[in-house]
């Protein structure tokens, strides 16, 4: 596989400096978007939120304005110019002396990876099932207000649902309310159609789809609001998940729960469909003149 190192596409394993922080404390944040064609979807959204990331944690690099160039440059040497694909796009702090203070400037070297690999086919999922996590997604830490490099919390989770006989996670805060999922959002339809989801005061990440659904009421006519969810609550509703890999997925609770009804199949169809022009309209203007 041909990746992007600090300015370089390269191929070699060997790649990481064995002193990067990112490697050795996880410092560092990262993005992953959906990519059709060489073209990155939403990709100014997720900058956005990246650089917000890297402001947060005081980490200086060159301006990120290239992102889109080197994905499409990716897609052509990995011959995935015509493919669905995950681009990942990581900065840690670099490499620096060993202990926990930030290195001077005149020492700071930030690593700046990007790697793109193809979104294997699968046989349609249209549903993942959710079980209870023990591991808790703390509201107060940095940790949950960006993509940091330390998951350690969302793998435990993530595991433990799957040895559960689950596929995803649910994940409290230190309320005990619904904060996400291991690897996604999580959003509830009520039964009179309002779909609610956990603020990110609550622990719930600004997740760049849930982001967008936030903002489609005008569009779609569907009321989406940011409230704290009790465990109650999403037992009682139609939940289903979001992030920019799956787009929106429908689930279920392993433990309780009860089925759709039809008003929030056809609530949940209708943002999926919208989600799929959204998607649609990003790639098609990001995408260079022919």
């Amino acid at each position: 596989m041909i990746f992007w190192l600090n300015g370089e596409y390269k191929e070699s394993p060997i790649a990481i400096d064995i002193a990067d922080r990112g490697f050795l404390l996880g410092d560092g944040v990262f993005e992953t978007l959906w990519v059709e064609g060489g073209v990155p979807a939403f990709l100014d959204a997720h900058l956005e939120r990246l650089k917000n990331s890297l402001v947060a944690l005081s980490i200086n690099v060159n301006p990120l304005d290239t992102i889109g160039d080197i994905i499409a440059g990716l897609a052509e040497r990995n011959g995935l110019g015509n493919e669905k694909a995950s681009a990942r796009i990581t900065i840690t702090r670099g490499r620096c002396d060993r202990g926990l203070l930030f290195p001077t400037s005149d020492h700071a070297s930030p690593t700046l990876l990007v790697t793109l690999m193809r979104i294997p086919i699968k046989a349609p999922d249209n549903s993942t099932t959710l079980a209870l996590s023990r591991y808790i997604r703390c509201e107060k830490s940095i940790a949950s207000w960006h993509k940091t490099t330390n998951y350690l919390d969302n793998i435990l989770a993530r595991n433990e649902a799957e040895a559960a006989g689950a596929n995803e996670a649910i994940m409290l805060n230190g309320r005990g309310r619904v904060a996400c999922a291991s690897s996604a959002n999580i959003l509830v339809i009520k039964e009179n159609g309002d779909v609610l989801t956990p603020p990110c005061a609550e622990g719930a990440l600004n997740g760049i789809i849930r982001g967008l659904l936030l903002g489609c009421a005008a569009e779609t006519g569907v009321n989406i609001s940011e409230t704290p969810l009790d465990l109650e609550l999403l037992q009682q509703g139609a939940p289903f998940l979001t992030n920019s890999l799956i787009g929106l997925r429908q689930a279920r609770l392993k433990d309780g729960g009860s089925a759709p009804t039809a008003l929030q199949v056809e609530i949940f169809n209708q943002l999926k469909t919208w989600y799929q022009h959204r998607l649609h309209c990003s790639l098609t203007e990001s995408a260079p003149a022919p």
